[in-house]
C-alpha cells in the first residue's frame, strides 16, 4: 500500500484500510480466528475500536468472528508512574521467540494499577477488555540512558485484548512480529530504499528480480556485503563475452555464481557481428578500419587526368 510521503505513521485510516485489505484477501475459513498484531503506531483508538467492533464473538460465541490485537503501547508518564508502583517480587521471567526462558527479560501486568491506582481510570476511553503489559530488559554495559529514563533498564508495553494465556506467553506473541520490520530494514539496507522509477509496476519488478533464494534470503546486509557486494573477482569482456574471473579456491563461490548466471548467460550470442563492433585481428595492435565503397571518378576527375596521362 502507497501512502503519500507526508502520511504520519499514527494516521489510524491507513492503518484501518490495510487491515480490511489483508482480511479481504484470507480465504473466508481462515477469516473465523486471526491475530492483528502492529508496533507502537497501531497504539490509536481509531484501529483498537476498529478491530474490537469486528471481533463478533464476544456476542456470537463460536458463531461469530474471533479478532483478536496485541499492539505496542507508549511508555509515557502515566505508564512510568504504574511501572514504578509495580513491587520487585512482581516481575516475572520472559520466554524467548522459540519459548525458552530468558532471565534477561522480566514481564508484569499494568492493567489493574493503570485502572485504579494510577490516577483512577486510565486508560480513558479505551476498550473495556484491553490489557496492559510492561516488559524490561537490562541495559548494556556502557549504553547511556536518554533523558528521563531509567539508568538500568530498558521498558517497553504493549497491550492486547486476549484475556487468556500467561504473561510469557503474551509477551513472546506480540514480538514475533517484529521480524516484519528487520526484513524492512534489511531491504532498504540493499538498495529498496531508493527504487530505479516513480512507477509502482517497475518498481515492483525490479524488487522481484533482485529477490534472493536460499540462505541469502535471510542474510543479513553484513553477510551479503561479504559474501558478494564485495567479492574478489574481476568482471572482463573477451570475444563478445562477459567472463567473471573468480580465484581460486575462493570459498563463496557457490553464492556468487547463482546470482551471475541468471542475468549474464553463456548462449547469448549478443548483437550480429557488424563492421563497426568486430574485434582487430590479434596481429594488430588498432581497430579495423571499416571498408569505404568503391570510389568511381566524376568526369571532371577524367577531364584533368587525361591529357596528363597522355602526355
Amino acid at each position: 500500500m502507497l501512502r503519500p510521503g507526508p502520511a504520519g505513521s499514527f494516521t489510524a485510516s491507513d492503518h484501518i484500510a490495510v487491515v480490511d485489505a489483508a482480511m479481504a484477501q484470507l480465504p473466508p475459513q481462515y477469516r473465523t480466528d486471526v491475530l492483528v498484531t502492529v508496533d507502537g503506531a497501531g497504539a490509536s483508538h481509531g484501529l483498537v475500536d476498529h478491530l474490537t467492533g469486528l471481533n463478533t464473538a464476544v456476542k456470537h460465541g463460536k458463531r461469530g468472528r474471533r479478532m483478536e490485537y496485541s499492539v505496542g503501547w507508549p511508555v509515557d508518564a502515566r505508564t512510568r508512574a504504574a511501572i514504578d508502583a509495580v513491587r520487585e517480587d512482581d516481575w516475572t521471567s520472559g520466554l524467548t521467540a522459540g519459548g525458552k526462558a530468558d532471565d534477561k527479560a522480566q514481564m508484569v501486568e499494568l492493567t489493574g494499577l493503570l485502572r485504579h491506582s494510577v490516577g483512577g481510570g486510565y486508560p480513558a476511553g479505551w476498550p473495556a477488555d484491553m490489557r496492559v503489559f510492561a516488559r524490561r530488559t537490562p541495559r548494556a554495559p556502557g549504553e547511556q540512558a536518554e533523558l528521563g529514563q531509567d539508568a538500568n533498564w530498558r521498558y517497553g508495553a504493549f497491550a492486547t485484548c486476549t484475556q487468556s494465556g500467561q504473561v510469557q506467553w503474551l509477551d513472546a506473541r506480540h514480538r514475533t512480529q517484529a521480524h516484519v520490520e528487520d526484513k524492512m530494514k534489511e531491504s532498504k539496507a540493499c538498495g529498496a530504499e531508493r527504487l530505479p522509477s516513480k512507477g509502482f509496476g517497475r518498481n515492483s519488478a525490479w524488487l522481484q528480480l533482485v529477490t534472493l533464494d536460499g540462505e541469502l534470503a535471510r542474510a543479513e546486509p553484513k553477510m551479503l556485503r561479504f559474501r558478494i557486494f564485495s567479492a574478489p573477482a574481476r568482471h572482463v569482456v573477451h570475444a563478445r563475452n562477459r567472463v567473471l574471473k573468480i580465484p581460486p579456491g575462493w570459498t563463496r563461490v557457490h553464492a556468487l555464481h547463482p546470482a551471475w548466471t541468471p542475468h549474464h548467460r553463456t548462449d547469448d550470442p549478443g548483437p550480429p557481428a557488424g563492421q563497426w563492433n568486430r574485434r582487430p585481428p590479434e596481429h594488430i595492435g588498432h581497430p579495423v578500419t571499416p571498408t569505404r565503397p568503391h570510389h568511381v571518378p566524376d568526369a571532371r576527375h577524367h577531364a584533368r587526368s587525361g591529357p596528363a596521362e597522355q602526355r
